[in-house]
Formats: C-alpha cells, sequence, structure tokens
C-alpha cells in the first residue's frame, strides 16, 4: 500500500490562444455596416430633366453657335439632367468614400449618334471647388456652360447667389442649390456614355447629405427612350470600424433612371 499524498499527472501545458484585437467582433461588424446600407443609402428614384432649347427661348437668348449648328444641321437635341445620391446617417457614422457611375443608353440605331454628356458637373476643373462644406448654387450660362457663381475665387452661398439680380441676369437656367462637401474627387466620361465620379471624403458627414451630379446631355432627335443605368458604391465608417476598413468589401447600389423626353407636338 502507497502511503503520501497521491501524484497528480497533467498534461503539456497549453499555451494561451493570441486574440488579435477586433477579430471576435467582425461580423458584427458587417452585419451593422449591411444594416447602414439599407436603411442610410440610396440613388434618388428619379432624374431630373429639362429640354435646353426652350429655356434659352424662354429668356428670350440666342443659341450658342455650336448648339444651334448642332440642334438646326445636325438634328440634335440637349437635356439639363440633375442625379441625386443621398446618404442618412446616425451621428457615430460616416462617409469615407463614394464611387457614382452613369452609363447612359438609348433606342438610337446608329452609334456615332449615340448619346453622350458634353457639360458635367463635377469636371475635372471644379475639383479645387471641393475644400469646403457649404451650400453653393449652380446654373447654366447664355453659353450651355455649367456655371458656378463665385465671389472673387470664393463660392458664393446659394442664400446670396438667389437674390443676386446680376447673376440671375447671366443665367439661362438656375441658380440651383447644391452641397459642396470637402473631398478629393476624380472624374472621368465627358463627351463620354460613360462617367464615373470618385469622392475621397475629408469630413465625416454624418446625419443627411446629397451628392447632386449634373449633365447637359446631346440626344439625338430620333431617340425616343434614353436611360441612366446608375450605380453607386460607398464605404461607410464608424471610428470602430476603421481598423476593417480593407478586409471589407464596398457596399452598392443600382438602378436605372428614365430621361424624360419632351413630347413632340
Amino acid at each position: 500500500m502507497t502511503t503520501g499524498k497521491s501524484r497528480i499527472i497533467r498534461g503539456p501545458r497549453e499555451e494561451p490562444q493570441l486574440k488579435i484585437p477586433g477579430r471576435t467582433n467582425l461580423n458584427k461588424i458587417k452585419d451593422e455596416i449591411i444594416h447602414f446600407y439599407r436603411h442610410g443609402i440610396k440613388i434618388a428614384p428619379h432624374a431630373e430633366s429639362r429640354p435646353l432649347i426652350p429655356l434659352f427661348e424662354a429668356a428670350k437668348v440666342k443659341l450658342p453657335p455650336e448648339l444651334k449648328v448642332d440642334h438646326e444641321i445636325m438634328l440634335y437635341n440637349f437635356y439639363l439632367v440633375e442625379v441625386t445620391f443621398s446618404s442618412k446617417l446616425p451621428k457615430d457614422q460616416f462617409l469615407t468614400d463614394a464611387e457614382f457611375g452613369i452609363n447612359l443608353t438609348d433606342d438610337v440605331k446608329d452609334p456615332v449618334r449615340s448619346t453622350r454628356a458634353i457639360r458635367l458637373f463635377p469636371e475635372r476643373k471644379d475639383i479645387n471647388l471641393f475644400t469646403v462644406d457649404m451650400e453653393a448654387s449652380i446654373g447654366i450660362d447664355a453659353n450651355a456652360n455649367i456655371s458656378i457663381p463665385k465671389s472673387g475665387s470664393e463660392l458664393l452661398p446659394f442664400q446670396k447667389a438667389d437674390i443676386n439680380a446680376k447673376i440671375k441676369a447671366e443665367l439661362i437656367a438656375g441658380p440651383y442649390k447644391i452641397q459642396i462637401r470637402k473631398a478629393a474627387i476624380e472624374v472621368h466620361g465627358t463627351s463620354d456614355q460613360n462617367i464615373v465620379w470618385n469622392y475621397n471624403i475629408k469630413s465625416e458627414l454624418s446625419k443627411a447629405n446629397d451628392f447632386k451630379s449634373i449633365l447637359v446631355l446631346k440626344i439625338a432627335e430620333e431617340a425616343k427612350s434614353v436611360q441612366m443605368h446608375t450605380y453607386l458604391k460607398v464605404t461607410p465608417c464608424k471610428h470602430r470600424w476603421k481598423i476593417f476598413k480593407d478586409t471589407l468589401d464596398p457596399l452598392e447600389d443600382k438602378t436605372v433612371l428614365t430621361v424624360e423626353l419632351a413630347k413632340v407636338k
């Protein structure tokens, strides 16, 4: 018989598992982001369109030679079109970047006469304007260019532009209100059927925000249907999501918008 304390035989010592900070919360964070996407981002369901030539006629302003020749000789019409995507975020969420794209299609058989954008906002020349967060204004001037009223080199707030008789007299259409957001922007697609805007947003934009794209479309007279196939990719963020930013796919939304064409009398 053995006396004394029994000997306890222990197995190999288990090494403690190394916990990677945040790894166990990844699925929860993904669920949060997907919930945000379903409730906080959308492309506006309608594109606002206006035929440009009647606007010139109503303002009793002569068409610029370029538009006059294209309209009367080449049989094109021109439309001012506004497209908006928006975000509605709680206070603790913000966007870090967004990509908004448009593919133009129509029922014109001759590809040479396909619908394309001849003016854009924002355009490459406008990217230096996106250094502040403010409500600015935009319009179409007598040369059919997209015009952004300024005071010197600074953007003019919408309220001041809207009551400025001189600015209104210089515009064929507008001023319309737009929200300028502090961002680094890349733009591709002038005189093309595919347009893409990339926003690398520098402000923490929470609550409700609209991003408006303005186009002047050149549309063949024989076109009976013009559509805009739009897509939106966004990266939403909270401060605690940032460590996962590179591991998450961008969230996407797509919709097809119809450009309303004037009825032939």
